[in-house]
């Protein structure tokens, strides 16, 4: 038995890695692998092959330092950005340019910034003025990682938190009992105003709704504590559930309720390295989490078939654990019997157990100076003669290769250095001679090799309007004094909440969570808490996650996308038969910024014109010498379909005790009333906006031009920008869904929710469609008829008429073009603006089972005119890349001596906001800003790297005593 190591050629050593080969090449190589080969040669000829790969198409890490990850209406965002090589982790150089954008979620892109990016780093703000409140997710990723799965772009949950949804304050208590067969909800309900006085002996209305459904409805009144005490039946799924409380008054609370119900915990069980094999001692790690996604404390026992415990077990830290499995029988069946939050139990299947194959187990202990693998395999594996790869691959660089031969041996054990990592995950892997991996184990290595951050302020403690000086010192692990680039946020403490464990920081993020799948919970207690607990509590972790892999998908690898390294412009040239027009000159002309060039198409028709100017709302003028029967088309990437954060939502401010977010709350109140000068404790009146009517010039409307009951002009759609018309559309008319029609259709329906994607359709007359499952565009539950320059697109039904485009063509349609494509839009709803479009363009036949109002006829003006096709003038191009976005400077208000009592009052949460924080050769830097106007106690987050790798954090406090200043 044994396993040989080999030492390979590498490349050059950083943070002791030896680059021997990416594991892509080692999973996806063709299965020509040499039987003519020695293993040595076998790995090396990877390693050439990889290397190169390694080199020139490393995936990119990024990780946004946020001011702070709760906000207000009118609030803006700041943000500094790093991307990092992902393989050696210096500052990446690969992107010039990056995206950052705000997701609801529901998945709608909301606000979306290109940014430049200068040697690995960048930063930006971005105004919340328009947004309403809620829950949002900030993203951020480059074109070159449009290459790579969507969990490689940087995602971080963040809320907008206002009182104008919701005016009273609710603290709750929920539970569910069995009574007549039927599950039953008893909910506790506490309502205050915002100054937390009761809501006592008031008349309130009562729904109860799941999702849209409406579940209860009752009026009911409050007891002079401001206590509500309902029951209702629950349904089979207690998620999404809200109860909503108002009163005639216009108050009203919007509350999501969190039932710990025994069928609602999810308990999974996860052999190390893969499966439970028969004859083989087992290593397990579990998982337990709530209906919010968050882990729960569960206890339980391992049964098997005769239903005799053969092991206990417990959880050790948010819902996670493990526990050794005694040997298996062959055929043997486990079953896990848990005891639940609350004493309910439940019972769980185990993994089956497999009677052949090959168990990984890795001893990572955090004194040690070298991890153990430990191999064991069954019988008839260990006398096959068999040989296997072992690998350790970390960041995507293999750093350990050995080759496996049991010699009729069951087990084999053997210990690696730590040295041949680096700090973060290792991902060992065993591989059979096919390189088709059999067992996989993550651990997390720690060379305790991060930056050393200290900040020293001048002051014990600062008055109210004091003059702050932060003093940062960077050292590496070594004590030398390091050169680097570092972001300070500054917050208020009574205004924020300072709940450093549940935030990822940059540590947490490039070392940790950017390799793991899904959510993680309190991130920074692994990496920060330094003792046994916290170890064991990172393996549980390791032991129960997916990883992601920054590896290029396919085959052989390539890349889609090219990385921007600048602003720039891709296009392609075409005739009138879709065949490339090569060695053609275009020309390239601009007022803002002023460029004028020219180049020349390649064999393929394309043209990029590279090292353009920056600047933020550019506009390029684009065309041929050859001006007829040519067409010109951008050859830029789409913009990706953007997912919110896997993250459970957030809590609102207004259910529970968040201290912080109401006075925060309250302030943003202050704030808009000294706006609008009125007195401190009063709330205005929702705004009613009388605005003029909308004017989309050159439109065909039949109505006349503005004559709609919705209408956006060219103003709307040149600030939307890039979107393409069907997100534009999304955005601004929720109710606009495509549903599939299930049944033969009738042209008087009435819809039925099939689902939250799906709607099935019921005849109620007798002229009918002859298919089915056709996918259609609905806006209010009525058909969408497309309009595009007075010219139908297409028919209204495919099934009568086979050249009539259905809804994916109606969204191949729409995604086609941008808002800026267009001139404006017009949706005509009523019977008023309806009926002359209802008699152009729907059949007669049809006309009499239908009414104007039973269908919907959007409007398009294009810029040409020309109807569906939106032609752009032959051999020409007015091209507007998405704006480019510069940051804005924090606003960092002065108080001299002789002006510190001024009534102004200093009404800031952030109290200060340095993106570019750079330390000299001594790793020294001074920071300076005031104190607000109140007593507090303000949070400090500095973090950032060094131009090698070497990542740092720290967060502390500074006391603000005396006496109030305004």
């Amino acid at each position: 038995m044994k396993i040989r190591d080999f030492n390979l050629p590498h490349l050059p050593k950083g943070h002791g890695l030896h680059l021997i080969a990416v594991i892509l090449f080692m999973l996806f190589v063709q299965n020509t692998y040499a039987q003519d080969l020695t293993p040595a040669a076998w790995l090396f000829k990877r390693k050439m092959a990889a290397d190169s790969a390694a080199k020139f198409n490393p995936a990119e890490k990024i990780y946004l330092q946020l001011d702070k990850n709760s906000y207000t209406p009118g609030d803006t965002l700041w943000f500094k950005a790093y991307l990092f090589n992902a393989p050696t982790l210096n500052l990446s150089a690969k992107s010039g340019l990056m995206y950052v954008s705000i997701v609801t979620d529901s998945n709608v892109v909301v606000k979306r910034q290109r940014l430049p990016v200068e040697k690995g780093v960048s930063w930006g703000n971005i105004s919340l003025k328009e947004l309403p409140a809620g829950s949002y997710t900030l993203v951020a990723y480059t074109q070159w990682l449009q290459n790579f799965d969507q969990d490689c772009f940087f995602k971080k949950q963040f809320t907008i938190a206002d009182d104008a949804g919701s005016s009273w304050l609710a603290n709750y208590t929920c539970s569910s009992t069995i009574s007549g067969g039927k599950e039953q909800a008893r909910v506790k309900l506490m309502l205050s105003d915002i100054y937390k006085t009761a809501v006592a002996g008031k008349p309130v209305q009562l729904s109860v709704m799941k999702g849209k459904r409406r579940l209860y409805r009752q009026a009911v009144q409050t007891d002079e504590n401001g206590m509500i005490d309902i029951t209702f039946n629950l349904p089979d799924k207690a998620g999404n559930i809200r109860i909503i409380a108002n009163d005639a008054g216009g108050n009203r609370v919007n509350i999501p309720l969190n039932f710990s119900r025994q069928q609602d915990a999810d308990v999974q069980f996860m052999p190390e390295g893969g499966e439970i094999i028969a004859g083989l001692p087992a290593h397990v790690g579990f998982k337990a989490i709530g209906l919010d996604g968050k882990g729960i404390n569960v206890s339980g026992s391992v049964l098997n078939h005769e239903k005799q415990v053969v092991v206990n077990f417990t959880t050790q830290h948010l819902g996670m654990g493990n526990f050794n499995l005694p040997v298996a029988g062959a055929d043997e069946i486990y079953t896990a019997k848990v005891t639940l939050p609350g004493g309910a139990t439940r019972e769980y299947p185990m993994p089956d157990v497999k009677n052949e194959g090959i168990v990984l187990n890795v001893v990572n202990t955090g004194n040690e100076d070298s991890v153990k693998v430990l191999l064991a395999a069954t019988d008839k594996i260990a006398r096959s003669g068999e040989r296997y790869f072992l690998v350790g691959k970390a960041r995507e660089i293999i750093c350990y290769g050995a080759m496996v031969d049991f010699k009729n041996n069951t087990s084999i054990s053997q210990k690696i250095s730590k040295q041949l990592f680096p700090s973060g995950i290792t991902h060992f892997v065993l591989l059979d001679m096919n390189s088709k991996p059999l067992n996989e184990r993550l651990i997390y290595i720690n060379r305790h090799d991060n930056l050393h951050l200290n900040i020293y302020a001048d002051k014990a403690a600062y008055n109210p309007r004091d003059s702050v000086a932060l003093h940062i010192n960077v050292k590496d692990a070594l004590g030398n004094p390091v050169t680097g680039n570092f972001s300070l946020a500054v917050t208020d403490d009574a205004l924020v909440h300072p709940d450093s464990l549940n935030n990822e920081n940059i540590i947490t993020r490039i070392l940790l969570t950017s390799e793991l799948k899904g959510f993680v919970e309190q991130p920074d207690y692994y990496l920060t808490v330094n003792n046994a607990q916290a170890r064991e509590a990172l393996d549980n972790l390791l032991l129960t996650q997916g990883w992601v892999s920054y590896s290029l998908p396919g085959v052989n690898g390539r890349p889609v996308y090219a990385a921007e390294k600048d602003a720039a412009i891709n296009g392609r040239v075409f005739n009138v038969f879709n065949k490339p027009v090569k060695q053609t000159k275009v020309q390239l002309f601009s007022k803002s910024p002023m460029v004028v060039a020219d180049t020349l198409t390649n064999k393929d028709g394309n043209f990029t014109f590279s090292n353009l100017p920056m600047a933020d709302t550019p506009a390029y003028f684009i065309k041929t010498a050859k001006s007829f029967n040519v067409t010109i088309a951008m050859n830029d990437a789409p913009l990706p379909a953007l997912l919110a954060s896997a993250a459970p939502a957030e809590t609102p401010w207004y259910v529970g005790s968040n201290t912080a977010m109401l006075n925060n709350v309250k302030n943003n109140r202050l704030r808009q009333n000294m706006a609008d000068d009125l007195p401190v404790n009063t709330r205005a009146l929702k705004e009613v906006k009388i605005t003029a009517k909308k004017i989309v010039k050159g439109s065909q409307n039949l109505n006349g031009e503005g004559n709609a009951d919705q209408a956006f002009d060219e103003n709307d759609m040149l600030k939307a920008g890039k979107k393409s018309l069907l997100q534009f559309l999304q955005e601004r008319i929720p109710t606009l869904k495509l549903v599939i029609l299930y049944k033969p259709l009738n042209l008087r329906f009435a819809l039925q929710d099939k689902s939250s994607e799906e709607a099935s359709i019921n005849a109620q007359f007798t002229l009918e469609t002859p298919k089915t499952n056709i996918p259609w565009y609905m806006i209010d539950n009525k058909p969408m008829k497309l309009i595009v320059d007075g010219v139908p697109f297409g028919n209204v039904f495919k099934a009568t008429s086979p050249n009539g485009p259905d809804g994916n063509d109606v969204r191949a349609y729409l995604e086609s073009y941008n808002a800026e494509d267009v001139k404006g839009i017009e949706v005509n709803n009523s019977t008023k603006y309806s009926i002359a479009y209802f008699n152009r363009y729907i059949y007669p036949e049809w006309r009499r089972n239908l009414i104007p109002s039973d269908m919907m006829f959007v409007e398009i003006t294009t810029r040409s005119g020309g109807g569906p096709g939106i032609p752009r003038s032959p051999g020409a191009y007015l091209y507007k890349p998405l704006a480019l976005s510069l940051p804005s400077k924090f606003y960092k208000p002065r108080y001299p001596v002789s002006n510190k009592n001024k009534t102004v009052p200093d009404l800031r949460s952030t109290i200060h906001w340095e993106p570019n924080v750079s330390t000299g050769s001594d790793g020294k830097a001074t920071i300076s800003f005031y104190s607000a106007g109140k007593p507090s106690t303000y949070t400090y987050i500095l973090e950032g790297t060094n131009m090698d790798g070497s990542l740092g954090y720290i967060y502390g406090k500074i006391k603000v005593t005396g006496n109030t200043n305004p």
